[in-house]
């Protein structure tokens, strides 16, 4: 079955805590508006859609990630970052890493992938033009298990030819090209998505994190630029 992007809308994408202040990224937040509701009396506003221009002024990267049964992504921002691996985290202390676009974590999203490598060059970890990706990646995922250590899974990936693609994401509109990333194991059998601007830059990606998550749905808003 050929996987491709699903189409979210920007009225879904809200700047909305529920109560609770994620010290991490509420500085980011309080740039634009202060959107967390305040444990007051007074009448509390709907949240309202993020645009483009409040990505902009906060200056914090940025992401927007959600599993794909899930109705509207989760607004996360960079909130730390460590040798590469970029931590981003939503109101809801949820948490995404990555290293460049590769998932390599994920907190508080259901069952959690407590770490992810690859073997080889990687052209998510590594931006890398679509015409010089390599043929395949092997890649491995370390997932919970019974005792103090994860379970580790092995899968080799191989890319399939890109295809000529756009996509808009919160305002902006993107050139490139999708893709496919088959993936067998001896668990099983899993496919991602990638969509890809000629520089190599990854804006969105659709990448397995375990056998009990869907897919996660990931859209880069703003690019981390630091180490």
């Amino acid at each position: 079955m050929k996987r491709l992007f699903a189409l979210v809308s920007l009225a879904a994408l809200t700047a909305c805590g529920s109560g609770g202040k994620d010290p991490i990224v509420q500085a980011a937040i309080e740039e634009f508006g202060g959107f967390w509701s305040r444990e007051d009396d007074t009448p509390k506003a709907p949240p309202r859609v993020v645009t483009r221009a409040d990505i902009e002024r906060a200056d914090v990267a940025a992401i927007q990630a959600r599993l794909e049964s899930d109705a509207s992504p989760t607004l996360m921002y960079g909130a730390a970052s460590n040798g590469g691996f970029v931590t981003y985290s939503s109101a809801l202390q949820q948490q995404i890493v990555l290293r460049g676009a590769q998932i390599t974590g994920t907190r508080g999203m259901g069952t959690d992938l407590l770490a992810s490598w690859s073997e080889g060059p990687d052209p998510l970890a590594r931006r890398t033009p679509p015409g010089s990706w390599p043929h395949g990646v092997r890649r491995f995922y370390e997932l919970p298990a019974i005792g103090p250590k994860g379970e580790v899974v092995s899968f080799d990936c191989h890319f399939e030819p890109p295809a000529p693609a756009e996509m808009t994401i919160l305002q902006l509109r993107y050139q490139g090209v999708q893709i496919p990333e088959i993936c067998d194991g001896p668990t099983g059998h899993f496919e991602n998505l990638h969509f890809v601007d000629s520089s190599g830059s990854v804006w969105r990606s659709l990448q397995w994190v375990g056998p009990k998550m869907d897919l996660v749905d990931m859209q880069v808003l703003e690019p981390y630029t630091g180490d």
